[in-house]
């Protein structure tokens, strides 16, 4: 639209006169050309009444002639206001449902999550009973909402397989983007597929001696767990299982122990790894191959490297070799063995809730229904060793050099008892090796000091469960 500026306006004498609205012409553009219409036209063309026309005029006119005020819309400061005691009540509510940790990017992220039962509708309908059981005003979905996904990093924890980062990115590239992605994305490719192929490989060993193992810490189980609604919102306790699975004989040990006993650091998990391989020892097996996913602060790290060596030196194993799955790709028996024992634990949940380790141990003990059960280790805070006290008592110097975190394969040997071996690529030929203690001689009565002295100390909000 263009003002029509009058060539000249009639004045009167006897008074003023209010002065009109200019006129306005209409002109729509095609090919660079603009072309005047008339302002029927101009609105059935764009199916617009005459109200957006006057307003722009109106602004034009109030605003210096130029379109400069701000939108108005929902600006009207006549809202309704929600109370501040409605809002820290929701804050409260949803502060208190228990919480855990990501199970494999802690380290990365301070996301949060909460039981994967319930949506957020299902939450708020909780929090509504919730006040009206003690006759206090309620917020309504929409603000519950909003304070659920805008002011808490909080997410639903949903069990899924391992997701692999590189082939998403190569995927979602445009064609110039996978080019400069295509030799990495196909080294990965290849990795995976000959690490897979090494995993059936030992899968068809027949040696006696030979023990080929995988071995994974399950997702955190937390107690109690039932169809009751008042168990959501209670403090709960953390049970940890952590699977050592016999892939030859179809064997599995699950070492169990709750929160007041331990965590789920290497210290946790390298005493269960060095209590199997003191069986196997007495179960005549001299030569152990491992095999695990990736997760540095559990299983690929220095002190799983010095636990290794410890047992090489003191036990009657000739060779331990550790191969890890390709990032991304980490599926494995473990992952079976889980599955079972959650589909248990749901069946369980039906019929009568789980309160206690013992009954989690319960439904470990009756997850597998074909062949022999899986072997249950109840743990409690004396069957951990200081694991990270071996790699300095052993005088191992650091193995930035070595950077394990590249590592595919392990390997430790009786015969060289000071040295690591390790490959790069599933691919390599050779091993590579690096000497990590620099002493002559290892002494062989190392004693291994316990990892805590007593149970940890509970949160108060966790001491009672009511």
């Amino acid at each position: 639209m263009q003002t029509v500026q009058p060539r000249y306006r009639y004045i009167r004498l006897e008074g003023v006169r209010k002065p009109r609205d200019n006129n306005h012409a209409f002109y729509f553009i095609q090919n660079g050309e603009k072309i005047r219409v008339c302002k029927a036209f101009f609105k059935n063309t764009l199916d617009i009444n005459d109200r957006p026309i006057r307003t722009v005029i109106e602004k034009q006119n109030n605003v210096a002639g130029v379109l400069l005020a701000t939108d108005k819309r929902g600006k009207h400061g006549q809202q309704k206001k929600v109370e501040e005691d409605i809002k820290k009540g929701i804050y409260d509510f949803i502060e208190a449902i228990p919480k855990i940790e990501s199970h494999y990017c802690r380290a990365n992220t301070s996301k949060l999550y909460i039981d994967g039962g319930k949506t957020i509708a299902d939450i708020h309908k909780d929090y509504e009973d919730h006040c009206k059981m003690n006759d206090k005003p309620f917020g309504n979905y929409a603000m519950f909402y909003k304070i659920f996904t805008k002011d808490f990093n909080i997410s639903f924890f949903m069990p899924k397989k391992d997701l692999c980062k590189i082939y998403h990115v190569y995927e979602t590239a445009n064609e110039t983007e996978k080019q400069a992605l295509k030799e990495d994305f196909e080294k990965h490719q290849e990795e995976k597929r000959l690490s897979r192929t090494e995993k059936e490989n030992d899968k068809s060993k027949t040696d006696p001696d030979v023990l080929i193992a995988v071995y994974d810490l399950q997702a955190v189980v937390q107690l109690p767990k039932g169809n009751v609604s008042l168990f959501y919102y209670k403090c709960k306790l953390n049970v940890l299982n952590f699977t050592i699975h016999d892939i030859i004989n179809k064997t599995t040990d699950c070492y169990v122990w709750d929160e007041s006993n331990g965590n789920r650091g290497v210290n946790e998990l390298g005493s269960c790894v060095l209590n199997y391989l003191k069986e196997a020892c007495e179960a005549g097996k001299t030569e152990i191959v491992f095999y695990s996913d990736n997760c540095a602060g559990q299983q690929k790290n220095k002190f799983i490297v010095g636990l290794y060596l410890y047992a090489v030196t003191t036990l009657n194993i000739n060779k331990i070799t550790h191969k890890y799955l390709i990032k991304g790709h980490t599926q494995n028996e473990g992952d079976a063995v889980h599955s079972l024992i959650e589909r248990q634990v749901k069946r369980q949940e039906r019929s009568v809730p789980l309160y206690t380790p013992e009954s989690f141990v319960t439904a470990i003990k009756m997850a597998k229904k074909k062949g022999p059960p899986f072997k249950v280790h109840e743990l409690t805070h004396e069957n951990f060793y200081d694991v990270k006290g071996i790699y300095s008592t052993l005088g191992c110097v650091n193995l930035a050099a070595m950077k394990i975190n590249d590592d595919k394969i392990l390997e430790v040997r009786k015969e060289s008892p000071n040295t690591v071996f390790f490959k790069k690529s599933y691919n390599d030929q050779e091993f590579q090796n690096i000497d990590i203690i620099k002493r002559k001689r290892v002494n062989r009565e190392l004693q291994l000091k316990p990892a805590f002295t007593a149970k940890w100390a509970f949160q108060k909000r966790k001491r009672v469960i009511s």
